[in-house]
């Protein structure tokens, strides 16, 4: 029914956006991330890097799990940023850098969603907006790009080290410049697609044997993602450990 209004309404020049309200850190239940992810505890990751960033969704969780971790969180879009930047200013232990990364310094065309989680450096494709269309409207920003690599060549990272990476199918260019990173981490939380959303993006069997060629094993899935329209599943969160 919101679709055909949709399209009615854009007949005559106007469209619906959602209101999506802004991440409140508060409204994250603890006991439920402890009950859901309190097993990673086990690992005493004394660094967590989180790529794909938004307004700090991942980042609050990781901290209530881990009050003393060194959290550096990247995202590209200034005011997606800015809110993340609120969301921790009283936390200590906390950097954010406003930048994409990628295989080498410099700009890059960002293709920026009404839904900011959304946004990514690659186009869409209809199969995304088929599914879930309040992403339909775009708009292409220019963002600064740097490599991961470069970002931590002169700062020692206390591990272990936990990297999360989600940024809507350019995940793998992210690993091509950041292997020397990518290669310390003890755990790797990516997001994994199934099928095609973004253009050129890379799907689960080449990431997997990708993060295998660099010692890492698949151990599962943390969340997935259904389509609203078939529940298939569209994407998941992957989990890959260092292989010892």
């Amino acid at each position: 029914m919101r679709r055909l209004i949709r399209n009615f309404l854009q007949k005559f020049g106007y469209d619906i956006i959602k209101l999506r309200p802004k991440f409140n850190p508060s409204s994250i239940d603890k006991e439920k991330v402890i009950a859901e992810a309190g097993w990673l505890r086990n690992y005493g990751f004394n660094s967590i890097i989180d790529i794909g960033a938004n307004e700090g969704q991942f980042s609050t969780k990781m901290r209530i799990l881990f009050p003393e971790a060194a959290i550096y969180a990247f995202e590209p879009i200034k005011s997606v940023f800015n809110q993340l930047v609120e969301n921790f200013s009283n936390d200590k232990n906390f950097a954010a850098f406003d930048v994409a990364l990628g295989e080498q310094k410099g700009t890059i065309d960002f293709f920026e969603n009404e839904s900011s989680a959304s946004s990514s450096v690659l186009e869409m494709e209809k199969n995304h907006t088929d599914h879930f269309d309040f992403t339909k409207n775009v708009s292409a920003i220019s963002v600064n790009v740097e490599k991961l690599d470069d970002v931590f060549a002169n700062q020692k990272i206390n591990e272990p080290l936990l990297i999360k990476l989600d940024v809507q199918g350019y995940e793998k260019i992210v690993i091509n410049g950041g292997m020397n990173t990518i290669r310390k981490a003890e755990m790797i939380i990516i997001e994994l697609s199934f099928t095609e959303l973004y253009k050129n993006q890379v799907l689960f069997d080449e990431m997997y044997f990708l993060l295998k060629s660099l010692g890492f094993k698949y151990m599962g899935n943390i969340e997935q993602l259904h389509s609203p329209i078939d529940n298939s599943i569209l994407q998941a969160d992957g989990i890959f450990i260092k292989s010892h």
